[in-house]
């Protein structure tokens, strides 16, 4: 019955996937399709203020495709700007392509590149940035083929808030473009902070959700050199928090909320 089971939601993938007339591939992940997705792209290297995701684009279609491509910025950190490369040419600050990009039916096109830049964007020297989020939605799609537009959407989040830090170390001392400490991880109820602040003062408590949408921003103080915040009335998934002082020194952490 099981075996039953299983060979029956292996085909009903397969139909799915053979149903999207665009695939939208992760070329940092073994080709893994990513349609109606979010991706993370993390640097934990001060000097790699650019962050890039490279995508893989298939006509999963017996006909030509000529796609174009629009994207909608979601939240951007400060003093950041962006750019992608699409077909034959890089749009810098293009909200819409104009030019076709032709795919051939079954063909498959790497030109598809996202980045985004986190640097001041001034010449005369300024004081570390402090790291941030951005998130940028993609859409990929055929307006003339079909009677119906074929499209397919990706999510990237480019979390510069690791700048500076191990990736693999979880927390820091509060200070601009470190990583706090959180537990339990995931929550359900509580989440519980620790960045090693023990100064008394104002902190504005920063919460965006995958998609980078901001969906608490409250002013808390610490007790014990912890803070508790309360996630259950967030909906299942992953968010992004930063806990920001009053002279402006940072904390981030990201936590994932299950039920």
């Amino acid at each position: 019955m099981k075996a039953k089971l299983l060979t029956i939601l292996f085909l009903l993938l397969t139909f799915i996937l053979n149903a999207q007339q665009i695939l939208l591939l992760d070329r940092f992940n073994g080709n893994k399709i990513v349609n109606d997705s979010t991706i993370t792209v993390f640097s934990s290297e001060a000097d790699i203020p650019d962050l890039t995701q490279y995508f893989t684009m298939k006509n999963n279609t017996d006909q030509k495709l000529a796609v174009f491509l629009r994207k909608t910025v979601n939240i951007y950190a400060d003093s950041t700007s962006d750019y992608y490369c699409f077909g034959i040419r890089c749009w810098p600050g293009d909200d819409s392509t104009n030019i076709a990009d032709t795919i051939p039916p079954g063909g498959e096109d790497y030109t598809f590149a996202s980045h985004v830049t986190h640097k001041r964007r001034f010449d005369l020297p300024q004081p570390m940035l402090p790291p941030g989020l951005s998130s940028v939605t993609y859409t990929v799609y055929d307006k003339t083929t079909f009677p119906e537009p074929v499209e397919a959407t990706v999510t990237v989040i480019y979390d510069h808030s690791g700048l500076g830090v191990d990736e693999a170390g979880k927390q820091g001392s509060g200070e601009a473009g470190k990583l706090a400490l959180v537990y339990p991880n995931p929550a359900s109820d509580w989440i519980t902070v620790e960045t090693g602040v023990n100064k008394p003062g104002k902190y504005t408590l920063l919460l965006y959700s995958s998609l980078g949408i901001q969906v608490q921003n409250s002013f808390v103080q610490f007790q014990d050199n912890q803070l508790k915040i309360p996630v259950s009335r967030f909906a299942p998934g992953f968010y992004y928090g930063r806990i920001v002082s009053e002279q402006g020194s940072a904390a981030d952490f990201r936590f994932q909320v299950a039920r």
